[in-house]
C-alpha cells in the first residue's frame, strides 16, 4: 500500500506533503512541511515508523532551515530514548504528537477498534516545532460515529477541543480552523 496526501495548514500559512507506505512488517510515514510563523519561514521534514499495529518505533524530525533535528526510539511499550539516553519524563506515552501535521492523529485512530461513543485517555509524546520541545501530555478521543465512509472524533487536549474528521483510512481530512485536506 501507498499513499500520497496534501494538507494546507490553515493556522499558521504552509502546506504538507505525505507519503505512507505499508509493507508486510511495518508502517513509514513521510512528511514535508512548509510553514510560515512571524519570525520565519519553517521547512519541516519528518519520518515516522510504526509497526503494523501503528505503533511508533522511530521518529526523526528536522528543520531543514536551521538544520536542528531530533530523532526518538520508542519500544512500542511507552519507552523512549533519544540515541542512547531514555526519556524518563516520556514513560507510559505509546503515540507521538508533531504539532505541524494532522497525521499525528492517525496512529491512535488507527490503532484501535473503536465503538460509537466510546472515549480513550491517550498519553502522547508531544512535539513542539520549530522548537523542538518534548513534553507528555494527555488527550482524549471519543468516537461520534460514521458519516458513509467518514468517521468523526471529539479530539480534547489541555484547553483545545474540536472535532475531527477522518476518511476510511484514518487519515484527517479536516480539522477545523487548522488543517484541510486537498487531495
Amino acid at each position: 500500500m501507498e499513499r500520497n496526501v496534501f494538507w494546507e495548514h490553515i493556522e499558521h500559512s504552509g502546506s504538507e506533503h505525505l507519503k505512507i507506505s505499508k509493507d508486510e512488517e511495518s508502517i513509514t510515514a513521510q512528511g514535508a512541511v512548509l510553514f510560515a510563523t512571524k519570525e520565519a519561514i519553517h521547512p519541516i521534514t519528518y519520518s515516522i515508523l510504526m509497526d503494523q499495529n501503528w505503533l511508533t518505533r522511530r521518529v526523526d524530525l528536522t528543520d531543514d532551515g536551521t538544520d536542528h533535528s531530533l530523532s526518538l526510539y520508542s519500544d512500542g511499550k511507552g519507552n523512549w530514548w533519544t540515541r542512547d539516553e531514555p526519556l524518563l519524563k516520556m514513560k507510559g506515552a505509546i503515540d507521538v504528537d508533531l504539532s505541524v501535521t494532522p497525521f499525528s492523529n492517525t496512529l491512535p485512530i488507527n490503532r484501535f477498534n473503536w465503538n460509537e461513543g466510546q472515549e480513550r485517555e491517550l498519553e502522547m509524546v508531544y512535539i513542539e516545532v520549530p522548537e523542538f520541545t518534548l513534553e507528555k501530555v494527555k488527550q482524549y478521543y471519543t468516537f461520534l460515529g460514521n458519516d458513509g465512509d467518514l468517521r468523526r472524533f471529539h479530539y480534547h487536549c489541555r484547553n483545545y477541543e474540536t472535532v475531527i474528521t477522518v476518511d476510511e483510512d484514518g487519515i484527517v481530512l479536516e480539522y477545523p480552523g487548522v488543517f484541510m485536506q486537498k487531495y
